[in-house]
């Protein structure tokens, strides 16, 4: 009877805590870019700008609107504040070789034993904690740009695309990432 409870418990909880999150299901799907409804250099411009004020730093940068595309809104003002806060740790975390870009345009960490073997129980929990946080800022931006500047649901993985291109130009000498083959290299 224990038992039924517990289990009866924990999917309730499982269920509550999924209802309505679109980010779940999201990454499990791998779609093909749709650039049709896109303005993509304008996008191309913006992302890059997004990218370099994070990498700089920037907790309050200034990002001008590009042709129709603007990222005014409360949401992705506050998730660039927090990945520009958490750069460094990113960056140190891609230079150990662990963490790495993926095409998705989501960083990932990369699961051996030589990974379990460079730190604690402790520091690997930091690790997904800092990258599970900045996933979710950036799943935040997309997702935030496409709904406010009025973009068909399908262009949300031209959207992660286009900001990935970007934030290769940030990725240093020596830091893994996901080529076009699907193939990790190192920069």
């Amino acid at each position: 009877m224990t038992q039924k409870i517990v289990l009866c418990g924990a999917l309730v909880i499982f269920a509550v805590g999924c209802q309505g999150v679109t980010s779940v299901v999201q990454p499990f799907v791998s779609l093909k870019p749709n650039y049709t409804d896109v303005p993509v250099e304008d996008l191309r411009a913006l992302a890059g700008q997004v990218e370099r004020e994070i990498a700089a730093g920037n907790r309050n940068p200034d990002i001008a609107d590009r042709g129709p595309l603007t990222l005014d809104d409360p949401a992705i003002t506050q998730a660039i504040r927090t990945r520009a806060a958490r750069y460094e740790l990113i960056d140190a975390f891609r230079s150990t070789g662990f963490g790495w870009e993926k095409r998705d345009s989501l960083i990932w960490i990369i699961r051996s034993s030589a990974y379990k073997e460079s730190g604690t129980r402790r520091s690997r929990d930091r690790d997904a904690s800092i990258v599970l946080g900045e996933n979710n800022d950036r799943w935040t931006i997309y997702e935030r740009l496409v709904k406010i500047n009025n973009l068909p649901p399908a262009s949300l993985s031209a959207v992660q695309r286009i900001f990935y291109e970007a934030r290769l130009g940030h990725v240093k000498r020596g830091q893994p990432y996901e080529n076009e083959a699907g193939e990790r290299v190192v920069k």
